[in-house]
């Protein structure tokens, strides 16, 4: 399972070519900026400050299935998961952040 892959964490393949694709790296970067500022590390904190990110006009401007799919793959490595935001909180900042910056470089 994803949250205890350490350093094994792998994207599914069909997955990643689907959805990381170069129209991910920006949300991606976006997700991975607004989550270095999240304090407290919560799931609420979190969804809000990724919802300012990528969906409301501060941000991207992304209908919510098109700006959480990038999240989504990258984080947990697929497109089907459980909770996003409860992921992240249970995965952490630190493994997060990696995940999001791997999936930024291996969106091109």
């Amino acid at each position: 399972m994803f949250l205890f892959a350490g350093e094994g964490f792998e994207v599914d393949k069909a997955d990643a070519a689907k959805i990381l694709t170069p129209d991910a790296a920006p949300v991606l970067r976006a997700a991975e900026a607004a989550l270095a500022e999240v304090e407290p590390w919560s799931a609420e904190a979190i969804q809000a400050a990724l919802s300012a990110a990528l969906v409301e006009a501060s941000g991207l401007g992304l209908k919510p299935r098109v700006a959480f799919a990038p999240v989504r793959v990258a984080v947990t490595g697929r497109r089907v998961s459980p909770p996003l935001y409860e992921s992240i909180e249970l995965l952490g900042r630190e493994r997060t952040l990696a995940r999001l910056a791997e999936a930024v470089k291996a969106s091109g």
